[in-house]
């Protein structure tokens, strides 16, 4: 056996063993554990507001103490309705951030569910901008479609793209990856074609403060090889429906997938420290519910 399929097969024996231990907890968790989860399913429409403070390396002094409102995972649906979306507009405005970042899933298996969010989230408004990019949902119905319904309302759909945000001739850039092109990335860090990554860090210096909005959290360890300060994730819902917690192990079937579920991560390589939020998210998929996993807006205080 050759030293890459070694690797390989431990990799694989690896996640082999996560599964199995992730597994094996859900199915112990205690019956005390289970009946708290039975008050937990209440909470599908109770949003809980995190405030977060997170210093982002290369920061300008101009930038530091700029609040960034992130909302992730609306799910318009049957089950989260024009009246839910415009309680959540409202809150997320009441915050009064600087910056409103929105990265994915505004619809969930439909193209009728576009009109209800793009009416609702007409109202959001910030004093440097409201950002978005997209996540798997809107592939599922039609990313371009989408992303002109929430560019008609004035958000700016960031789509392998950055922008810089400027106050007295400093930057803070933004960017933005699709969804269905953030595992382009892998290439990008072997130094191999990959023009959507390549497009996402156009005009980026290598000493920029950067924060990057990508759906899905999977691939955080690759991008912390990249020019990335912050990543902005959400998708997981924080595991919408969780049994328990062991430490900082969320167990849910989300944990099967990725260990990367919800809250603060970072990676130190050297000098270098990336960091990312996973937001639970505000919507629901397959089961319109959520134990023990309220729904999420963040603020985010950059220092």
């Amino acid at each position: 056996m050759n030293l890459e399929s070694h690797e390989s097969e431990k990799q694989g024996q690896k996640l082999i063993t996560r599964r199995k231990f992730l597994y094996g907890s859900i199915l112990t968790v205690s019956a005390a554990a289970i009946t708290g989860c039975v008050s937990g399913i209440i909470t599908r429409k109770n949003v809980q507001v995190s405030y977060r403070t997170i210093t982002l390396p290369n920061l300008p002094a101009e930038f530091k103490g700029l609040t960034i409102t992130l909302a992730s995972d609306i799910h318009s649906s049957p089950y989260m309705s024009l009246e839910d979306m415009q309680e959540i507009a409202g809150l997320i405005n009441s915050l009064k951030s600087d910056v409103i970042l929105l990265p994915g899933d505004f619809v969930t298996t439909h193209k009728n569910e576009l009109p209800p969010v793009v009416e609702a989230l007409s109202v959001l408004h910030a004093p440097m901008g409201v950002f978005a990019t997209t996540g798997n949902h809107e592939f599922y119905v039609d990313a371009d479609l989408v992303s002109e319904g929430i560019e008609s309302i004035g958000i700016r759909m960031m789509r392998n793209e950055n922008f810089a945000l400027e106050k007295n001739g400093k930057k803070l850039y933004l960017l933005g990856v699709d969804d269905n092109n953030d595992n382009e990335v892998i290439e990008y860090i072997e130094g191999k074609s990959a023009k959507h990554i390549e497009a996402l860090y156009t005009g980026v210096p290598e000493n920029a403060a950067t924060i990057l909005m990508c759906h899905k959290p999977y691939r955080f360890d690759e991008f912390a090889k990249t020019n990335v300060g912050l990543m902005l994730s959400g998708h997981t819902h924080g595991g919408q429906i969780v049994f328990g917690r062991i430490g900082e192990t969320v167990l849910s079937l989300s944990s099967m997938a990725s260990k990367y579920v919800e809250g603060h991560y970072e990676i130190v390589n050297g000098a270098k420290r990336t960091q990312m939020y996973v937001s639970r998210g505000l919507g629901t998929v397959a089961l319109p519910m959520r134990i023990n996993c309220p729904p999420e807006i963040t603020q985010i205080t950059l220092a």
